[in-house]
């Protein structure tokens, strides 16, 4: 789908690839840049893929908190 770029810069897209990502005039979008590829996504959806690739790296029995906790004492530890 072709997207056509403004004398201002601004991108124009179709209105139909704004409704299929849900977005109305005025809504934001998230842009990434990915070599020479544009991704565009919902604030959602990314913060969802965040969300995704953050419990990815979690293990079962993981304590973010217990985890930091742990290392500020072992900092502490070390500087004493």
């Amino acid at each position: 789908m072709k997207v056509k770029v403004l004398p201002n810069g601004r991108l124009l897209l179709p209105v139909s690839l704004r409704r299929c990502l849900g977005v109305e005039k005025g809504g934001h979008l998230v842009a990434e840049l990915d070599g020479d590829v544009v991704k565009l996504t919902t604030p959602d959806r990314s913060l969802d893929d965040a969300g995704a690739l953050f419990r990815s790296l979690l293990t079962d029995d993981a304590s973010v908190a217990d985890e930091v906790i742990a290392d500020r004492r072992a900092e502490n530890e070390a500087d004493r």
